[in-house]
């Protein structure tokens, strides 16, 4: 029906594309923080004066990639990539949100992005769970859309 808005959409169907890592699938997606700055102006010229807020530059905390190991290097030789400075490490990366039929309803991409932290998960004999492997992006840019 036209107007009615969009109802929730369920966290645990998506899609994750890094350009030039054919297949990559991840069980797990942490979207980042962004924030922006607030600058405090004050108003007049008294000391007592009630201040005013602007935005100033925005921050974004990392996009957070997990999936179960495998015997793929794919993340750790990107991972080294940046490590080793290699110029041609940025790749976009965009995250989409399915719904339940499997059509993208929203979609996150960022730009030049990098692994900026590169881990696995605990090797634990008192436990049968997966090897978990995680990267953590830096990146420039941050856009949300459909």
């Amino acid at each position: 029906m036209p107007g009615t808005p969009p109802g929730p959409v369920a966290a645990s169907s998506f899609l994750v594309e890094v350009g030039g890592l054919p297949g990559a699938f991840f069980s797990r997606v942490e979207l980042p923080r962004a924030t922006v700055e607030e600058i405090a102006h004050r108003s007049g010229g008294g000391l007592a004066s009630a201040t005013q807020l602007s935005p100033g530059q925005s921050h974004y905390s990392h996009l957070v990639l997990s999936r179960r190991l495998t015997a793929s290097l794919d993340l750790w030789t990107w991972w080294k990539q940046a490590r080793d400075g290699d110029p041609g490490v940025h790749r976009e990366v965009v995250v989409r949100l399915l719904d339940g039929a499997g059509v993208p309803v929203m979609a996150w991409r960022f730009g030049s992005a990098f692994p900026a932290v590169h881990r696995l998960s605990p090797l634990d004999t008192a436990t049968h769970d997966p090897v978990m492997e995680t990267v953590e992006l830096a990146f420039d840019s941050m856009d949300a859309g459909t």
